[in-house]
């Protein structure tokens, strides 16, 4: 394995009294690192490094524990697209491996005790949990027993009861729900054209929906949806504020991929990126 390290830096007080937003970003062609901004600047606070030749690791998916300490995200210092799970606080310390198998698209339980992932185990796409701290997987879906075989993984994200999930596999785009009482899954949209469903803490679903042409932003309250913000990046998810007033997402402007919020109340969107890089992943505290 290559080595991986990670620099350690500390928020200014300025910095921690103002909405911290952590996000996936690459000046080169060559990979991508987290970075933490304030939403009031432009400027990037680089949070992972890496040594070694001939690989530069990707840093993709960061989600916020909900206690705001932590990062969960996928690299693959191991080689190109070769992704486990990892975490690290958010100051950029205490960095470490949680699978030694496949992991993409990881998330958080509410109580922050357990994570939940994609990966492929015999070949195939599945569902999985693992503790926080690293451990012991379980299988959730069993699509390598019922001979289903999705494309590619699940993003998923917890009921803030804790007592289910909801996900979408990326390439086939249709919302499931997951009961972990029973077991089960149950498919909520008749097509394709959901991904990134994202719970808020009230219940809300905030997801990239394909209409026509483009995909916009739309939350589903009460099975009815509402398009909140137009033309957004398709596979870099949305995501609540905490207080969830307001709303990150990824749109483009000249070609460049930037990252906005959108006051939820208003209707108002600020960009808060400005540059010639790739911007992706947002979650915001």
């Amino acid at each position: 394995m290559r080595s991986l390290i990670c620099f350690l830096f500390l928020l200014p007080f300025s910095m921690l009294a103002q909405d911290v937003i952590y996000f996936s970003s690459s000046s080169n062609s060559r990979g991508r690192d987290l970075y933490a901004m304030t939403s009031k600047k432009n400027s990037h606070d680089k949070l992972t490094y890496q040594l070694g030749s001939g690989h530069y690791p990707h840093f993709n998916s960061p989600k916020l524990s909900p206690d705001g300490t932590t990062l969960v995200f996928q690299s693959d210092p191991d080689g190109h697209d070769r992704y486990t799970i990892w975490t690290m606080k958010t100051d950029g310390s205490s960095l470490k491996k949680i699978t030694q198998r496949e992991g993409m698209y990881p998330n958080w339980s509410p109580d922050g005790k357990t994570i939940i992932f994609s990966g492929r185990r015999n070949g195939i796409w599945e569902i999985l949990t693992i503790p926080a701290s690293g451990g012991t997987e379980q299988l959730l879906t069993k699509n390598y027993q019922a001979g289903t075989k999705p494309k590619w993984g699940a993003t998923c994200s917890y009921h803030p009861n804790g007592k289910s999930i909801i996900y979408s596999y990326i390439r086939e785009k249709v919302l499931y729900s997951y009961n972990f009482e029973d077991g089960k899954s149950t498919q909520l949209s008749s097509n394709g054209s959901y991904t990134h469903p994202i719970y808020a803490k009230d219940g809300r679903i905030a997801v990239n929906r394909k209409i026509d042409e483009s995909y916009h932003l739309v939350i589903i309250e009460n099975g009815e949806e509402t398009v909140i913000a137009k033309n957004v990046i398709s596979y870099s998810a949305p995501d609540w504020y905490s207080n969830e007033s307001k709303l990150l997402f990824v749109g483009m402007v000249n070609g460049n991929q930037e990252l906005f919020t959108i006051d939820l109340k208003t209707r108002e969107e600020t960009q808060l990126t400005k540059n010639n890089d790739f911007d992706a992943m947002p979650v915001a505290y």
